[in-house]
C-alpha cells in the first residue's frame, strides 16, 4: 500500500511537470508597449500625450487581463503595441513581422474603441519568432483590492508598480503564468504595503514583513518606492527602456474621422493559427437525406495554406436496423481573406469511411471503405478568435451501400453525397 501511494504521488508530480509545461508552451510570448514621449506633442494634439500615456497603461492592464505578459523593452517581445497622438485623436500600431496600424478619433469612446480595435490588431500580426534580448525575470502583481477608504484605488496603484517592474527590466506576468516571484500591494490608509511572496496565496500570510511606503495625492512617493523595491527585488538590471521612438507616421499628416486600418506589405500568412471547430448540417444522396454532425482541426495560415483533420458522423435508421456512419479524412485547404471579417475557404480532403448497422436480433457489423470530398466554405468572424462557418461540400465514399430484411430493401444509400453545414470555430495563435 505504502508503494503504491508513493507511486500515485509520483506520477501526479510527473503530471504536473507535464500540464505546467505545455501552459508555458502554449502561453502567449510578452508583449512591449511602447513608451510614449511626454514632451512635445504633436501640434493642436487633442487629447495628447496625457489621453496616449492612459490609454498605454488601460492596455497594459487589459493584456495582463488577458493572458499576456508585458516585456520591459522591445528586445524582449515578439510583438509591439505603439501609441501616439495626432492632431485628431490616437494612433495604434501593431508590430510583429507585420504590421496593422488604425487611428480613433477624439470622441467619448475614444479609449473604449482604442482598447478594443488594439486587442484585435495585435492579434492579427505574424509575431517575431523568439525575442532578441536576454532572459529576464518574471514577476507578477498582486494588488488587494479589499480595503475600503482612504488611500490609492487599487487600479492606480497597480498601473503605477506595472511601471516601476517594467523600468527595473522585469517582466510582468499574470499570476497563474508561473512567476519566478509575486509582488504584493496593499493600501492602508495613508501608506501603501509592499511584500514579496512565491505565490498569490502567499501575498495573503500574515507573516509577511511589509515595506510602508506613504502616499503622496494618491500616489506611493516615488523615492521610498524605490527604495522598497531595491529591499524586495534585489539586483535589478540597470537597462532602462528607451522612450525615444520613431514617428508611426507624420505627425501633421491627414488624420482619420473615425476608425481605419491600413496594413504594411507582408508574407500573404500572418502565422499558424490553430482552429478547432464544431458544424452540423444535412447530407443528400440520390435516395435520401441525413442530419450529421462533425468537427474539425486546422493548422496553417489566416489568410493562407493548412492542414486539415476532419470528421464527419452521420447516424441513421430505418425497420429493424440501425446504422452509423463515421469519416475521418486529411487534407489540405487555402483560406482566402475577402475582407477583414470575411472569409473564403478551399478544401479538398481523403480519408476512411466506416459503415457500422447493426440489425435486430443479429450482430452488429461493419464495413470500412475510402472517402473523399471537396468542401468550400465562408466564414465569418464575429469575435476575436470566434467566427460562423458556411460550408457546401461534395463527396464520394467507395461504393453505395444498401440493407434489406426479409428480401426487401429498407435502407439504400448511393456513393455520391452533397450537403451543407453551418458551424462555430474558435481559432488562437500558439506562442
Amino acid at each position: 500500500m505504502l508503494g503504491a501511494g508513493r507511486h500515485a504521488e509520483r506520477v501526479d508530480a510527473e503530471e504536473g511537470v507535464i500540464v505546467a509545461a505545455l501552459a508555458l508552451a502554449l502561453a502567449p510570448a510578452p508583449v512591449y508597449v511602447e513608451a510614449v514621449p511626454v514632451s512635445d506633442p504633436p501640434l493642436g494634439a487633442e487629447p495628447g500625450a496625457e489621453s496616449t500615456r492612459s490609454l498605454r497603461d488601460q492596455l497594459m492592464l487589459r493584456l495582463l487581463e488577458e493572458g499576456y505578459p508585458l516585456a520591459p523593452t522591445a528586445e524582449d517581445a515578439t510583438r509591439t503595441l505603439r501609441v501616439e497622438a495626432t492632431p485628431r485623436g490616437i494612433r495604434v500600431q501593431a508590430r510583429g513581422e507585420d504590421t496593422r496600424t488604425f487611428e480613433v478619433s477624439t470622441g467619448a469612446v475614444l479609449p473604449l474603441e482604442a482598447v478594443h480595435r488594439a486587442m484585435e490588431a495585435l492579434d492579427e500580426v505574424t509575431p517575431r519568432t523568439h525575442p532578441t534580448g536576454a532572459p529576464t525575470p518574471r514577476h507578477a502583481l498582486y494588488v488587494d483590492a479589499s480595503p475600503a477608504g482612504p488611500g490609492a484605488s487599487p487600479e492606480a496603484l497597480r498601473r503605477t508598480l506595472v511601471q516601476r517592474l517594467l523600468e527595473r527590466r522585469i517582466t510582468v506576468v499574470p499570476p497563474e503564468a508561473d512567476p519566478d516571484a509575486v509582488l504584493c500591494a496593499e493600501s492602508r490608509g495613508n501608506v501603501v504595503a509592499l511584500s514579496r511572496a512565491s505565490d498569490v496565496e502567499g501575498c495573503r500570510e500574515a507573516s509577511l514583513t511589509p515595506q510602508l511606503v506613504a502616499l503622496e495625492q494618491d500616489e506611493p512617493e516615488r523615492v521610498a518606492l524605490e527604495a522598497s523595491l531595491d529591499t524586495l527585488l534585489p539586483d535589478p538590471t540597470q537597462v532602462q527602456p528607451s522612450l525615444e521612438i520613431e514617428p508611426i507616421g507624420p505627425a501633421n499628416g491627414p488624420a482619420t474621422v473615425g476608425l481605419s486600418s491600413s496594413r504594411t506589405p507582408a508574407s500573404e500568412g500572418r502565422g499558424v493559427v490553430v482552429r478547432i471547430g464544431a458544424r452540423t448540417g444535412i447530407y443528400g444522396r440520390l435516395t435520401a437525406a441525413d442530419a450529421a454532425v462533425g468537427t474539425s482541426l486546422r493548422v496553417g495560415g489566416e489568410p493562407g495554406p493548412g492542414a486539415l483533420l476532419d470528421v464527419l458522423m452521420v447516424p441513421a435508421s430505418a425497420p429493424d436496423i440501425s446504422i452509423f456512419e463515421a469519416s475521418v479524412s486529411g487534407g489540405f485547404g487555402w483560406m482566402f481573406a475577402l475582407s477583414r471579417t470575411v472569409g473564403l475557404h478551399l478544401q479538398g480532403l481523403g480519408g476512411v469511411q466506416v459503415h457500422r448497422f447493426r440489425q435486430r436480433g443479429a450482430d452488429a457489423g461493419h464495413r470500412v471503405d475510402w472517402t473523399a470530398e471537396l468542401p468550400v466554405g465562408v466564414s465569418l468572424r464575429v469575435a476575436r478568435g470566434l467566427q460562423i462557418d458556411l460550408s457546401l461540400r461534395a463527396g464520394r465514399s467507395g461504393r453505395a451501400r444498401e440493407h434489406r430484411v426479409d428480401d426487401v430493401v429498407v435502407w439504400s444509400r448511393s456513393a455520391w453525397r452533397i450537403g451543407g453545414s453551418v458551424g462555430l470555430s474558435y481559432g488562437w495563435r500558439p506562442r
